[in-house]
Parts: C-alpha cells; sequence; structure tokens
C-alpha cells in the first residue's frame, strides 16, 4: 500500500456580488412607475452589487406596503444578470389610523389620520393627520415617489402650543418693558408652515431635497395684556387681551440633506442618522420692522451601536448658526426638554425644562446607553452638554469648554400604544425635571 499524501483543499468562499443590468416588471401593477421600484430597489442598474442589497431591496418594497404578493427572479444572461420582478399591487387605497398621545409639552392629543395612496396620479401618496386635544393642529403631506429621480412634494401644518418660560428669555430676544415682579409668563407659540419641494436619492442613501417655504409665525401672551403701546414696541390687540411678540410671515428657500438607517425611532440599537438642513429667508411681513435677509443652518448625526446583546450605546453631536445681520430673533435656537417631535429650532436638551436656553448659534453633544432589561423594557442612562449664545462660531466660544450639562436616568417601554418613556434629568446648574411621554410623537 502505497502512502498517500492528503493535499489540503483550498476553501472555497461564496460569491457575494451580482451585476444586474435588466430589471423586467411583470405581474398587476398599474399604479407603480419603474422609477418608484428602481428607487426602492436603491441600486443602480448596470453597477455591481451584492445579494444582501438586493434582500434590503426588496424589504424596501415589502415595507411599502403597496404589493400583495412580490416574487423576484435572477436569470444569468453572459456576465451580468436580469432581475424578474413579479408585482401585485395591492387594491385597498385608502387607510384610517387613530391614536393617542401625552408629553409634557403638548399635554394630551388624539390623532385622526387619514391615507390615499395614488391620490390624483401614479406613485403618489396624500396623508392627513387631524390632532385634537389641548392644542389643536393639523399636518398634511403629498408626495410623488420617483424613485431615483425626482419626485416632487407638498407639506402644510399647524402647530400650536403654551408653555409657562422665564421672563428673562423674552427680555432678551424682545423689546418689553422690565418689570422686577415678573419671574415667568405665559407663551403660546402658533406656527403655521407651507412647503413645496423636490427631492432625489443621492448616493442610494441620503435623501436630498430642495423647496420654499411660507411660514407664519406667532407668539404671544396674555400675561403683559396691560401694555400700552405707548410703553413698548409690542402691540397688544385690545379685543384679544394679547401681547404679541412675532406676527409675521417669512418667505424662505431652503435645502436638507437627510440618512436615517436607525433600527427603531425611539430606542436605536444600530444604524446612522445625518440630518442637514439649511434656510435662507428673503422676505418677510415684517411685524417688528427688523428684517433683514438672512440664514440659519443645522446639522445632526450620530449613531447607535450594540455593544453586548442587550445593551447599546447612541451617541449623537449637532451643531447650528446663524448668517446674515438680521435681528429678527424669532429663529433663534432655544434649547430644553425632552422629545421627539419639537418643531423649527426648538432643541431637546435634558437637565432643562422646555424653552430654557436661547441663543442664535450652539453646538451639542448627546450619549445615551439602553440596557434591555427584558423584552420591550428598557433603562437608560443620558447625557449632553452644550454651548449656546450670540455668535460662538465668530467668538470661539464653541470650542470652549462646555456651559451648560445635564443628565438623566429613564425607563421605557415598548407598548401597545407607542413608546412609553419617563425620565428623571438634572444637571449641575441646578436644574432638575421630570419628563413623561406615552405614544408615538406627532
Amino acid at each position: 500500500k502505497q502512502n498517500q499524501t492528503l493535499m489540503p483543499k483550498a476553501p472555497i468562499h461564496p460569491v457575494d456580488t451580482l451585476l444586474v443590468d435588466r430589471l423586467i416588471l411583470k405581474g398587476d401593477n398599474d399604479s407603480y412607475s419603474r422609477g418608484y421600484v428602481k428607487g426602492k430597489l436603491r441600486f443602480k442598474l448596470g453597477d455591481s452589487t451584492t445579494f444582501e442589497k438586493l434582500q434590503q431591496g426588496i424589504s424596501n418594497l415589502v415595507a411599502t406596503g403597496n404589493f400583495e404578493t412580490i416574487r423576484y427572479e435572477l436569470l444569468t444572461d453572459g456576465d451580468s444578470e436580469d432581475l424578474i420582478l413579479k408585482l401585485d399591487e395591492t387594491h385597498n387605497k385608502t387607510f384610517l389610523k387613530l391614536g393617542a398621545h401625552y408629553d409634557d409639552l403638548y399635554n394630551s392629543a388624539a390623532i385622526i389620520n387619514v391615507t390615499r395612496k395614488n391620490f390624483l396620479f401614479n406613485d403618489d401618496v396624500a396623508s392627513i393627520d387631524f390632532i385634537l386635544g389641548d392644542n389643536v393642529r393639523y399636518n398634511l403631506q403629498y408626495y410623488i415617489d420617483k424613485g431615483l429621480y425626482w419626485s416632487f412634494g407638498i407639506n402644510s401644518r399647524y402647530n400650536d402650543f403654551k408653555k409657562e418660560i422665564d421672563f428673562k428669555l423674552i427680555q432678551s430676544n424682545f423689546q418689553v418693558l422690565a418689570n422686577e415682579n415678573l419671574n415667568t409668563i405665559n407663551i403660546d407659540i402658533s406656527d403655521f408652515t407651507n412647503q413645496i419641494y423636490m427631492q432625489t436619492v443621492w448616493q442610494e442613501e441620503f435623501a436630498f431635497s430642495l423647496g420654499i417655504e411660507h411660514k407664519f409665525l406667532r407668539y404671544s401672551t396674555r400675561t403683559l395684556a396691560g401694555l400700552e403701546e405707548g410703553n413698548s414696541q409690542l402691540v397688544p390687540s385690545s379685543d384679544e387681551k394679547r401681547t404679541y411678540f412675532e406676527k409675521s410671515n417669512f418667505y424662505s428657500f431652503y435645502g436638507k440633506l437627510k440618512l436615517d438607517t436607525y433600527d427603531d425611532k425611539y430606542f436605536p440599537t444600530r444604524g446612522l442618522y445625518f440630518d442637514g438642513d439649511m434656510h435662507f429667508y428673503v422676505l418677510s411681513s415684517d411685524f417688528n420692522d427688523n428684517f433683514k435677509e438672512f440664514s440659519i443652518a443645522k446639522a445632526r448625526m450620530g449613531g447607535a451601536f450594540p455593544i453586548f446583546e442587550n445593551l447599546s450605546l447612541n451617541l449623537e453631536t449637532e451643531g447650528g448658526f446663524k448668517l446674515g445681520t438680521s435681528s429678527v430673533t424669532t429663529f433663534d435656537f432655544v434649547l430644553g426638554g425632552y422629545g421627539n417631535n419639537l418643531i423649527n429650532n426648538f432643541i431637546p436638551f435634558i437637565g432643562y425644562d422646555f424653552l430654557a436656553l436661547p441663543g442664535n448659534s450652539y453646538v451639542k453633544a448627546y450619549g445615551r446607553l439602553d440596557l434591555e432589561i427584558a423584552p420591550k423594557n428598557h433603562i437608560m442612562f443620558s447625557a449632553n452638554i452644550a454651548n449656546i449664545d450670540d455668535d460662538i462660531f465668530r467668538t470661539g466660544e464653541w470650542f470652549t469648554d462646555p456651559n451648560y450639562s445635564g443628565y438623566g436616568i429613564g425607563y421605557g417601554l415598548e407598548s401597545f400604544m407607542g413608546p412609553l418613556q419617563v425620565m428623571y434629568s438634572w444637571s449641575p446648574e441646578g436644574n432638575s425635571n421630570f419628563f413623561f411621554s406615552l405614544g408615538y410623537w406627532f
């Protein structure tokens, strides 16, 4: 018997790349165009891609809820592949949803959402939220989704809330008479915003938007109703017994760039996030007679990373600044509070109450450890630091030690009504707050 030497075989590695040259659509699908489907697949024909990205693209199509069945097949055609997609669209086009929410800013609210797909054209969707409760609001959205091509959208919303804030914040931003006996003031903030925009997908992941915006802002209070017009630049209304700090229409051009791969909006454990926004305000009805052209730029970025099986870390940083010499302070940044759906330039900052720290520029860093102690039950440890004031990027203060910090410990539950979140927060500067919310933010 001859001794035979067995030679080790080279390991065979599966090939995870493919080249899709052609997309063939079949099935009962009259309402969604080829461009719409390609946009959901998120890869370009003729470019090398992976099976994982193909599966993600199919998942994107499933997530739309627009198709009853989705089947695909890959056929080899020389060195490339043909992707055959059989799509049968769903014939249920209208949806009615109900929900409820409570938080410390908007208080209690109930929502009625009506969504209609293929409302006017193929590839479009119209949605309107009617929000009833302590603060009546609405939110209307219309979008024609052309995938990788330029899409078209219209947004309209009305937002209103009331909040008791430090009177010094009003004094530092608007011309009011000093009053040593007045420490806090109840302010009513109303926002009516309309947008028309175009949007496309950049680098297969980022949503890039360009648009025009009309915004009517009204800041008012009943606390100072006794002021007379001759004693202040404020103009109270005798019939409503209100004092107005702002009551102007603003017109602007804007651009946005957004990436969101977080696996959960409220309790992210993995993914990346970026949201950049710049508005250029060109016209105003100028209630306070102080308008000049100016711009507001801001960006927020971060990521969520699993550390152990049930422990994850969410890190984010953000900042913003004002360009121009306009004395308009209505669009200044104001830090404070806790939440996921604050409007305009109101920025959450734990350790302080809502609308506590103003300035026309800011930088902020945030971190949160999330320990899932049981399925859908979370213990959270949070911290944030910030510098905020006027022109901190010009003075260099943005790069100094942070002037403000806050810390929090909280509990979160993924309930059938949406996320339940309870947090106790405090700051070394001597503030402490309890924040509570139940239900999805809207």
